[in-house]
Order: structure tokens, then C-alpha cells, then sequence
């Protein structure tokens, strides 16, 4: 008899606990949101508001950003000096070239007097 009497308690537990569980779930749902909008609104900034936003934010998402950010700078100066050494190197040629040609001119032109 002392088993049935513990049905409903067992029951209630039961309940209670799922009622937890979608509490803790809807919580860290909500720690999830707020995790992205702070990564949204930081983001969001210049550089220069960035780099003046108080980094003593909680969490390590400001320095996060800031490497992110300065990651991007890195990548396009690298891309903007390959570009300018390929181009550096196709003047440098057509200078070779063109100097060969003026060499050539001017030997052709000694002899000729």
C-alpha cells in the first residue's frame, strides 16, 4: 500500500523537474540571444568607437573583435602589397625591356656613323 501513496509524490517530482528542465533550456536560449546581440552591437561599431569602448565589458568579446577586425586589416594589406609587388615587377620588366631596346637603338645608330 505505501507504493500507491508515493505515485502521486513520484509524479510531482516528475513534473516539477520537466518544468526545471524547460526552465533551464528557455534560460540558456535566452544567454544565447544575449551573447549574440552583444556580438552584433560590437560589430556594429567603427573601429574607432570599438578601439574607445571601455574593454572591462565582461566576457572576452571586445578583444574577440578586436582581433577579428584586426585580423580582416592584416588580410587586405597583405593582398594590397602582393598586388603592388606584382606590379612593381611587370614596371620593373617593361623597364628592363625598354632599356635593352635603347641599348639596342643606340648601337644600331654607332654603327651606322
Amino acid at each position: 500500500m505505501a507504493g500507491r501513496h508515493n505515485v502521486p509524490v513520484i509524479r510531482t517530482i516528475r513534473s516539477w523537474l520537466r518544468a526545471q528542465h524547460s526552465k533551464n533550456e528557455q534560460w540558456r536560449r535566452d544567454v544565447e540571444a544575449m551573447h549574440l546581440d552583444g556580438v552584433r552591437r560590437l560589430s556594429d561599431l567603427s573601429d574607432e568607437e570599438l578601439i574607445a569602448a571601455d574593454p572591462t565589458i565582461p566576457g572576452t568579446r571586445h578583444q574577440m573583435e578586436m582581433q577579428r577586425r584586426l585580423k580582416v586589416a592584416i588580410q587586405a594589406l597583405t593582398a594590397e602589397t602582393v598586388t603592388a609587388r606584382k606590379s612593381a615587377n611587370r614596371g620593373a620588366l617593361i623597364i628592363v625591356a625598354l632599356t635593352a631596346a635603347l641599348v639596342a637603338l643606340t648601337v644600331v645608330l654607332a654603327f651606322r656613323n
